[in-house]
């Protein structure tokens, strides 16, 4: 234990770097249990320091809203949701955004709202928000409104449909994968940076500037579909989350082994660990891409350390994305 504040702040340094050597890496879906709360009739916690991620801020939750129940209705910082599983609409700010599997939603800083299964099955969803890093600034917190529960069919009836994807402010808050901006890796040139292309096989956008959004603290931004028997390219960066929506494949981080399959969700730890992403299955496997918003902070006032990096091999040419066994 440090004799003093100064030393406690030097000893900082190696105990993070314990944590990202003995970070999870990886959750299994299997592994987390559901639980009821207020604001959802099912849901489960994958992502965050409760489960002993080194994360920067972020927190990823698994939700299910029965047939014939709405969520709870909340406020509270920015919100990225994946649709799973499921159709059905959320109220943000008064105004109403259809969506079905395949749907991303943006909620922006401090929106009222809450979601309603329209459909025959359970709706299933992902949420990203970066609640406790807001928490720890003094700027977080949720204001609950009302509890989750059954809705009735004459409320039903009266959700009307989608008029917009943008709510009063002109921000984009819905966008469907079978609408979003696609490109191959080779001709990717969505960023100035040569670090971030070629990563990947083929690349679909979500909530981001690409496709329209004006996310700034956490947003699920990406699709990556990577072939049978394909690698991406090698390289380093801040922290991100990948979820595997399908397929099964394996995760070299700095030596490491990292096996995944659907439902699992993995983080790259905040350390810059050079790392590559393989697809050993027998079919196409796609991520869908979570980044927390304090990455691009660290990347502007560190550029020499901490920005996103590519690595080369032995004859200095970069490692990038594309086959790495035949068949």
């Amino acid at each position: 234990m440090a004799d003093n504040f100064y030393e406690g702040w030097v000893d900082a340094g190696s105990e993070v770097a314990e944590a990202y050597r003995n970070s999870p890496v990886v959750v299994h879906d299997a592994d987390v249990p559901w639980v009821g709360t207020r604001q959802d009739a099912r849901a489960k916690l994958i992502f965050g320091r409760e489960l002993g991620f080194p994360t920067m801020g972020g927190a990823v939750t698994k939700s299910e809203i029965p047939v014939g129940w709405q969520t709870g209705t909340h406020r509270h910082g920015e919100e990225s949701m994946f649709i799973l599983a499921g159709s059905g609409a959320s109220e943000i700010d008064g105004r109403w955004y259809r969506w079905r599997a395949g749907s991303a939603v943006y909620v922006p800083y401090r929106a009222q709202h809450r979601h309603v299964n329209l459909g025959s099955e359970p709706v299933v969803y992902l949420s990203a928000t970066a609640t406790p890093l807001e928490i720890f600034v003094n700027l977080g917190g949720i204001e609950h409104i009302a509890d989750c529960g059954p809705v009735d069919a004459e409320q039903v009836s009266a959700i009307p449909g989608s008029t917009s994807d943008h709510d009063a402010e002109g921000k984009r808050v819905h966008i469907h994968l079978d609408d979003s901006p696609i490109t191959a890796s080779e001709e990717d040139r969505d960023s100035t940076l040569a670090a971030n292309q070629d990563q990947h096989n083929l690349v679909q956008y979500l909530i981001g500037p690409r496709a329209g959004f004006d996310a700034t603290s956490v947003a699920i931004s990406h699709v990556f579909t990577e072939p049978a028997g394909s690698r991406t390219g090698r390289h380093r960066h801040l922290e991100a989350l990948l979820y595997v929506l399908e397929g099964n494949g394996f995760t070299d981080i700095e030596g490491r082994h990292i096996p995944w399959g659907p439902g699992d969700l993995m983080q790259i730890p905040p350390a810059m660990f050079a790392h590559q992403h393989y697809n050993d299955g027998t079919a196409d496997c796609r991520l869908l891409r979570i980044g927390f918003g304090i990455r691009p902070w660290f990347t502007s006032i560190w550029p020499a350390g901490y920005e996103s990096r590519r690595e080369l091999d032995e004859s200095g040419r970069a490692l990038v994305a594309g086959r790495y066994r035949e068949g």
